[in-house]
């Protein structure tokens, strides 16, 4: 059943060449790339820690974790830092596109995608005038049990 919804604040990312978004709710800040600690034995998607005005966090590549062709950080990389659990943690994106309240209707991920490995990622799929955008499910980012 599709859901109509008058709009919502979203942060619209990219990763690689396609569009996802999280909700302004879910996302603390968005903060320039910087020097990341590699944690030997992380699992791969685990880019490593950063310090963040004191505080030690764990920085996802968001690349890495829905399976995007690996490119460089270029200049416009952040870091998005979001609540998980009682930590805030990272994750690095290519770029954001924009912060804006945005009309759209929600659709549910066709069970197709649902059903890939990386399907568990999606919670929905917001459509705009425009476009089509994904919507993370950020709690199952973090869960490091794969699929086949």
């Amino acid at each position: 059943m599709d859901q109509k919804i008058a709009s919502k604040d979203i942060v619209v990312f990219c990763v690689g060449d396609e569009k996802f978004a999280l909700t302004t709710d879910e996302v603390k800040s968005i903060e320039e790339l910087q020097e990341i600690v590699p944690v030997p034995r992380a699992p791969e998607c685990i880019a490593g820690l950063v310090n963040l005005r004191g505080s030690i966090m764990a920085v996802m590549d968001l690349r890495r974790r829905l399976g995007v062709t690996e490119t460089h950080a270029g200049r416009d990389t952040v870091i998005l830092v979001i609540e998980h659990g009682d930590d805030s943690v990272g994750l690095i994106v290519d770029r954001v596109e924009s912060v804006d309240q945005v009309p759209f209707d929600v659709k549910p991920v066709p069970p197709q995608v649902a059903a890939s490995a990386v399907g568990r990622f999606y919670r929905s799929v917001l459509e705009t005038t425009e476009q089509k955008i994904t919507v993370i499910n950020k709690d199952n980012l973090f869960t490091l049990e794969e699929r086949p």
